[in-house]
């Protein structure tokens, strides 16, 4: 079992990670969201997402394009890093925000060093390998030091297979998955760590009951997005009795909120 997975299964701890950082009160994937992550010791980790931007940089940010965080209807790698470094990804979430930005992985990781556990999704369209973000993702992480406190993560397990070979297989990797129109039936239930050759798994919440943990013969598992404490509650308690550890992390919105839940159900 990989490092960061073995550690709470001796521990018994579930981690709590910040998607795309504490995106229910601040603009997601930028400084400030992670910040207020940062100031919660309870918060293990962080959820995010990179492209590689048209001058080859490797950038923090969900959406292909910018039309929904900046009103910009071009995709991220059609800009270069000194164009996107200008964009305004913050006032969609309030005013308040307008000076947020997208930031460099290099800039987040370096700013954090091993205070977060980085849950890194590539993003990469279907069909596609993108074998240049997989090369210099992974170079950014070694250069940052940061290798073992790093999982990555993917829906596309042509392109997750192809970073389990850039980084010798070092680095735990996810299938990504759900039941959803955009994403092809085949990978809805996890079936892509059979090509991806990942080592832990990452279903939609509701897809995780005790039934299906017992089918993935103990593969971790990391479950997004838990936003309720009931949710959280429920998937904590399947970690109990005989058969132990099986959810190993919650990913949501508010990661406050998950980490209150699950601290008082120790």
């Amino acid at each position: 079992m990989d490092g960061v997975f073995e550690k709470c299964r001796r521990e018994g701890k579930v981690l709590v990670f910040g998607h795309r950082g504490y995106s229910q009160l601040y603009p997601e994937n930028t400084m400030v969201s992670f910040d207020n992550c940062a100031k919660n010791p309870s918060v293990d980790g962080v959820e995010l997402d990179v492209h590689l931007c048209k001058s080859g940089e490797v950038v923090v940010a969900h959406d292909f394009s910018l039309k929904r965080t900046a009103g910009m209807d071009r995709e991220i790698e059609d800009f270069t890093w000194d164009e996107l470094s200008r964009v305004d990804v913050g006032s969609f979430k309030g005013p308040s925000f307008s000076d947020a930005r997208i930031p460099l992985l290099e800039d987040l990781l370096g700013t954090y060093g091993d205070r977060f556990i980085y849950d890194i999704e590539l993003k990469v369209k279907a069909g596609k390998v993108n074998p240049e973000l997989c090369r210099k993702t992974f170079e950014v992480i070694r250069r940052c030091g940061v290798e073992k406190s790093v999982l990555v993560s993917s829906f596309n397990p042509f392109a997750l297979r192809r970073f389990g070979s850039v980084c010798g297989r070092s680095i735990p990797r996810a299938d990504i998955f759900c039941h959803a129109d955009d994403v092809p039936k085949a990978l809805w239930n996890g079936a892509g760590h059979i090509v991806s050759r990942s080592s832990y798994l990452k279903p939609e919440y509701k897809q995780v009951s005790s039934s299906y943990l017992d089918k993935v013969h103990g593969m971790p598992v990391v479950c997004w997005t838990v936003n309720t404490v009931e949710d959280a509650r429920r998937l904590v308690s399947l970690n109990e009795g005989p058969k132990g550890m099986r959810v190993y992390g919650l990913i949501g919105n508010d990661p406050c909120l998950l980490a209150n839940a699950v601290n008082s159900e120790k």
